[in-house]
């Protein structure tokens, strides 16, 4: 059996006995999900406290999905040679949602709190990209059921406000943060968690950067949500109201893990909760140029 052709199932993960060291725990929380991470290896906790620094606990939150990390005993799960942050479900069922990458494979329940991560590698290189990864899955999958979602997105705070910057790699969310570092603050330079809480839409910070960490809010803070721009490089700074199939089109196509159907969810259920959420969020089109100028007609759009 070729590494590619290995897609970890039920059987899998029941073979995978727990250390004889039990380990410590940690609960990463963001925004309103939270994943109990268990039977960690002691030295591991220092990188883990660091690098997800305002993010990570001692203590357990509640309704946190129970994640044990576990040695995998294989040598890998896809060809080394792809892209090493590419990840897919191997397939839903009933219960739970599969997936897995080049050195690691994990699985969650869709409705429940269990779960658990397989590592090939040891070590926090071992741990540290499978860890983000699957985050951002599981926090995509708990996003829709608060009717919300994970986006690709630059989020700015300013006069307590979330303006969030939308589009695919290129579109320009990290100039947008670039230009914005003395107007507001950096809530996200990449990935944006938008769910529905008491009183609407909020944008939250997640522990997830395009660039140096000092720049990006690096605790957890959660802020009401103003708009979603579109991102359009160009040679003038304009902002257009768009209409609802068009605004739900485009936010569609920035939903990472859904549009890859990584997620169980239907297209036609998929577009309904995405116009629900746009009924109560305004989305724009911001043609915009390299400069802090775009936030003036920007301001105007959200007040």
């Amino acid at each position: 059996m070729t590494s590619v052709d290995f897609q970890p199932g039920a059987d899998f993960f029941d073979s995978l006995m727990p250390s004889a060291d039990p380990g410590a725990s940690r609960t990463l929380t963001i925004g309103p999900i939270a994943a109990r991470l268990e039977e960690i290896p002691q030295h591991l906790l220092t990188p883990l406290d660091d690098h997800f620094l305002g993010f990570v606990d001692a203590e357990e939150q509640p309704r946190s999905l129970h994640l044990p990390v576990r040695r995998a005993g294989v040598a890998r799960f896809l060809d080394p040679h792809l892209d090493i942050r590419r990840t897919c479900v191997q397939r839903a069922d009933e219960d739970r949602i599969y997936l897995y990458g080049h050195y690691f494979a994990a699985w969650f329940e869709r409705a429940g709190s269990q779960g658990m991560m397989a590592l090939c590698r040891a070590g926090w290189m071992g741990l540290r990209v499978p860890l983000e990864i699957f985050l951002r899955v599981y926090c995509a999958w708990k996003a829709i059921e608060r009717d919300g979602f994970l986006l690709h997105a630059a989020s700015i705070v300013r006069d307590g406000r979330t303006y969030i910057f939308f589009g695919h790699s290129g579109a320009g969310k990290t100039t947008v943060s670039k230009f914005s570092r003395e107007l507001g603050l950096i809530l996200s330079d990449d990935i944006t968690l938008v769910t529905h809480e008491a009183g609407g839409y909020r944008a939250h910070s997640v522990p997830f950067r395009a660039f140096e960490k000092s720049r990006v809010v690096a605790e957890r803070r959660t802020y009401p949500v103003a708009g979603l721009f579109q991102l359009v490089q160009a040679k003038r700074n304009r902002v257009e109201r768009l209409p609802t199939a068009r605004a739900v089109a485009a936010v569609l196509s920035c939903l990472p893990f859904v549009t890859e159907k990584l997620l169980p969810h239907d297209p036609p259920q998929m577009m309904a909760l995405t116009k629900r959420i746009l009924s109560e969020i305004p989305v724009f089109r911001l043609e915009f140029t390299r400069s802090a100028e775009f936030w003036k007609p920007v301001l105007v759009s959200g007040s």
